[in-house]
C-alpha cells in the first residue's frame, strides 16, 4: 500500500507508510473508545460484547461420557461489517486463479 500511495502522489515511501500507520491508529483509537468507525467504502469496525455463558452439560464425542462445560465470562470481540455497496461489487469481481 505504501509503495502505491508513494508512487501515485509522488511522496517518499517513508511518508506514505507513516500516513497509512496514522490512519490505522485513528481507526484503532475509535474502536477502543467504543465507536463504530467507518473504514472508507469498505464497512465499519467496532467492538461487540460476547455475553457470558452459564455452565452446561455436554458429551465427550469420543467416549460418550457426560461432562460439565465450564462457564465463560463476557468478552469483547473486534468485528467488521462490510458495506452493502462493497458486498454487491464483490459479487461482480472476477477471480483469477494463480
Amino acid at each position: 500500500m505504501a509503495a502505491y500511495i508513494a508512487e501515485k502522489y509522488q511522496l517518499p515511501r517513508k511518508l506514505a507508510k507513516e500516513i497509512i500507520d496514522d490512519v490505522f491508529n485513528v481507526i484503532q483509537a475509535g474502536v477502543m473508545n467504543g465507536e463504530r468507525v467507518p473504514v472508507g467504502k469498505f464497512g465499519k469496525m467496532f467492538i461487540r460484547v460476547r455475553p457470558a455463558t452459564k455452565a452446561r452439560k455436554g458429551r465427550n464425542p469420543l467416549t460418550g461420557l457426560e461432562i460439565t462445560i465450564p462457564p465463560k465470562k463476557a468478552t469483547k470481540v473486534p468485528k467488521f461489517t462490510f458495506a452493502k455497496s462493497f458486498k454487491e461489487e464483490s459479487v461482480k469481481a472476477k477471480i483469477v486463479k494463480k
